[in-house]
């Protein structure tokens, strides 16, 4: 009988913690929810200069390329890079970075960066012309994009070139894709949006680039 009633008891003092921990739980849930949602309004805020790019862009670039580069241009013109566009010269020099790595040294993936870099200069001219934005968003995009790109690159060391070739056939590479679908088109937008792929649906496509662009590179 005593068995029985201590056993009891173990039920009962097991079920009041559990209803203990239930609610417990559901209060740091709420406070949780509460502290994101906070969070998220005062970074909106922060951030309110770059619209088309909160949700699509992490928080930690927009702090980085937005109010960073955006700042120390305003407060000091030319200092980056020798004046032009900061974030277009640090994007370029990524580019470079990576397009020639001594250590990796396979020409066919030089051939792939060139592409991907020709590609950005025609994306940042086709969104100047036929998409809407704010100052800076555009910009702030593309050395996003590039940054990324680079660190996925980190991970081609001792990889042959077939194997490369796969890994560019996604993220973070082909989110390029995506970025004309960020910003608004303006009603002069062609009827057909950007492609970065050919014909043959192979990515990324070859592209001359855009001179208005590249004229502003001045690393």
């Amino acid at each position: 009988m005593e068995t029985i009633i201590v056993i009891l008891l173990a039920v009962i003092a097991y079920i009041l913690w559990r209803i203990y921990r239930q609610k417990e739980d559901e209060r740091e849930a709420v406070a949780d929810e509460k502290f994101d949602a906070e969070w998220e309004a005062k970074k909106r805020e922060e951030f309110k200069d770059f619209p088309h790019l909160i949700g699509k862009v992490d928080y930690t670039w927009l702090e980085l390329f937005g109010r960073l580069y955006v700042e120390t241009e305003k407060n000091h013109p030319g200092r980056w890079q020798n004046g032009g566009s900061p974030h277009l010269n640090a994007a370029f020099m990524m580019y470079l970075k990576e397009a020639n790595n001594t250590k990796l040294d396979i020409m066919e993936v030089d051939h792939l960066f060139d592409s991907l870099w020709d590609l950005t200069e025609e994306l940042l001219e086709h969104l100047e012309k036929y998409h809407e934005s704010t100052k800076h968003e555009y910009e702030i995009t593309i050395i996003t994009f590039w940054q990324l790109a680079a660190q996925e690159a980190e991970s081609f060391m001792g990889k042959d070139f077939e194997t490369i070739k796969k890994v560019f056939q996604s993220a973070p590479f082909t989110d390029i894709e995506k970025i004309t679908s960020w910003f608004p088109k303006k009603d002069n937008h062609p009827d057909k949006e950007l492609s970065f792929r050919d014909k043959e649906g192979n990515f990324p496509r070859e592209s001359k680039g855009a001179k208005i662009i590249h004229d502003r590179i001045t690393v």
